[in-house]
């Protein structure tokens, strides 16, 4: 049996392989944020396809954090009797496939994946005090909806150069007060959301949590910081950290970091060691994502320090990829080709595979 398809506990939460569907925004919720039936049926498909934990698309936590047209949104309890449809989907299609909603604030726009993400007016060096005190409490009363959907955890998005991303990194905080200067210092707003939390949910519901492992831009954080900010949060009690990096322009870093790690797939594996190293001695699991596309290359990942495998464009255009993976004859490396034009498109409309769109073939034919 492949090491993929070996159950893993986090708490007492039991997931039935190594598969964790990375976040990405699905732009299919109506234009206030509430579950569509259209968001139901992605999740059906994906819950159907045989991954062991399904993290969803950001969801907003407070309405200045919105970043994109049709995003999920968590900030009242309006909105939980739509997440509860979604969890109850998952749970009932999914085959024993567990759930996590990610939740999170956009921060500046301009930062993060920078797909068109709508401008707020958010400065985070001009924001006042009492409202960072605001902000950290929305998202451990987010943190508090999620579980009242049912979901099996939350999963908070502290990378890619959005709000708590931006926290950290030295190039995006010049604040002068105790929220900036030292990574101590930069390093209090992640730890003040976790606190928040941990308070709203208890001690016994997951949270896992994305980080990056660099930021890749000049007078950003590096491996060092971040395996610092990892060991505090591990400390803390973080259930899961998921490794990726970027904060911005991340269609071009992408397609670098593919050639850079050519056969090696990962492109955020050669962190894992420090990382692991980072945990040892507490109970947080780690996740690797970002271009992963093969059986082997999976298998060594978690045969070398990795708890669990994150894959998301695989699944957009292949949701039942650990099915056959796991229960077929039919080993073949994900179709997905990186090609990054689901990426390109999905702050405005729904998240969809635009190599292998059947329809790709009609509108090719009407625009001639």
């Amino acid at each position: 049996m492949s090491i993929l398809n070996t159950p893993y506990k986090i708490k007492n939460m039991e997931i039935k392989n190594r598969f964790l569907r990375s976040a990405t925004v699905e732009s299919k919720a109506d234009i206030d944020g509430f579950v569509t039936d259209d968001l139901l049926e992605l999740y059906y498909h994906l819950a159907a396809g045989g991954s062991g934990i399904l993290v969803t698309g950001a969801a907003a936590v407070e309405p200045a954090g919105k970043g994109f047209a049709q995003q999920m949104c968590v900030f009242d309890d309006k909105f939980i009797t739509g997440l509860k449809k979604l969890a109850d989907i998952v749970h009932k299609y999914g085959s024993g496939c567990r759930l996590a909603m990610q939740i999170f604030h956009q921060g500046t726009s301009g930062y993060g994946f920078s797909y068109g993400a709508l401008d707020r007016g958010y400065r985070l060096n001009d924001i006042r005090e009492e409202d960072i005190t605001t902000t950290i409490k929305a998202f451990g009363t987010a943190a508090r909806r999620v579980k009242e959907a049912g979901f099996d955890a939350v999963a908070v998005h502290g990378a890619h150069g959005y709000l708590l991303s931006e926290f950290l990194c030295p190039a995006t905080n010049n604040r002068a007060d105790q929220w900036g200067g030292s990574l101590e210092n930069r390093m209090r707003f992640t730890l003040e959301v976790y606190s928040a939390i941990r308070e709203q949910v208890g001690d016994d519901f997951p949270v896992f949590w994305k980080m990056n492992t660099s930021d890749y831009i000049d007078g950003g954080n590096g491996i060092e910081q971040y395996a610092t900010v990892a060991k505090s949060l591990a400390k803390m009690g973080v259930d899961l950290i998921e490794l990726s990096g970027g904060v911005e322009k991340q269609i071009q870093l992408r397609a670098r970091l593919s050639k850079e790690a050519g056969e090696r797939e990962a492109y955020f594996g050669w962190a894992v060691d420090a990382m692991k190293e980072a945990i040892t001695g507490t109970n947080t699991a780690l996740a690797v994502t970002g271009g992963i596309r093969s059986l082997p290359a999976m298998e060594h990942l978690l045969k070398n320090g990795a708890d669990f495998i994150g894959i998301c464009r695989p699944l957009i255009c292949e949701p039942d990829l650990p099915n056959r993976l796991l229960h077929s004859p039919d080993k073949r490396q994900s179709r997905c080709t990186s090609c990054n034009k689901c990426l390109m498109h999905i702050a405005r409309q729904p998240l969809k595979c635009v190599e292998f769109d059947p329809f790709r073939s009609v509108l090719a034919g009407v625009s001639r």
